[in-house]
């Protein structure tokens, strides 16, 4: 993403968060640019009957929360420090002129922007399947896509529990350790120590 230096050049403050911190809140407005230093954020939303819906996770050096600065709404989500975390904030000002400057990181903003649309496209296609192997493939592509830095045909770690797997798809966690069961069966993904390589 943009590089912490250029950030600093500009303003961005880092903050430092414990895990279950609130970054911003449902029904904020939209004021900051947010690049993620080390650890993991969720944006999620809450149920009236309190059930967790995980829209996303994020993690270093990824940034979140940019999509409504260019429409000036305000947040759709809650984003939540998923564990101790360290994020640049960078004014939604001081954004721009970045991006006026170094067009550059532009280009970027619109790629990720454009993954995450085309994510919540796909699901919105199979989010009523009835075949949880499809929602789950879906959510094993996008992060695979989105957080492997490496080129190679080597098996992705998803660093995803099953019950964040269960929020994210919104499947019964009961039905995510089932269904991952029967993919390694069908040799989809591969189980060793609790951890899914896919």
């Amino acid at each position: 993403m943009i590089p912490e230096d250029l950030l600093k050049q500009y303003g961005s403050i880092s903050k430092d968060y414990k895990c279950g911190d609130f970054i911003y809140e449902e029904g904020m407005k939209s004021t900051f640019y947010f690049q993620i230093v080390s650890g993991k954020v969720k944006l999620n939303n809450f149920s009236e009957d309190g059930r967790e819906f995980i829209q996303n996770i994020f993690e270093a050096p990824q940034s979140f929360g940019e999509a409504f600065l260019f429409i000036n709404e305000v947040y759709p989500t809650n984003a939540i420090a998923l564990t101790d975390c360290t994020i640049c904030q960078l004014t939604s000002k001081n954004f721009f002129e970045i991006l006026k400057e170094h067009p550059q990181y532009s280009l970027k903003i619109n790629e990720n922007l454009s993954r995450r649309l085309h994510y919540k496209m796909i699901m919105s296609q199979h989010i009523f399947s009835k075949d949880p192997a499809i929602r789950l493939k879906v959510l094993m592509d996008y992060f695979k896509q989105t957080h492997c830095t490496e080129e190679t045909e080597t098996e992705y770690i998803i660093p995803l529990t099953r019950q964040q797997m269960a929020d994210l798809t919104g499947l019964r966690v009961e039905t995510v350790i089932r269904t991952i069961k029967a993919m390694e069966k069908e040799h989809l993904l591969n189980i060793i120590n609790r951890q899914i390589y896919y």
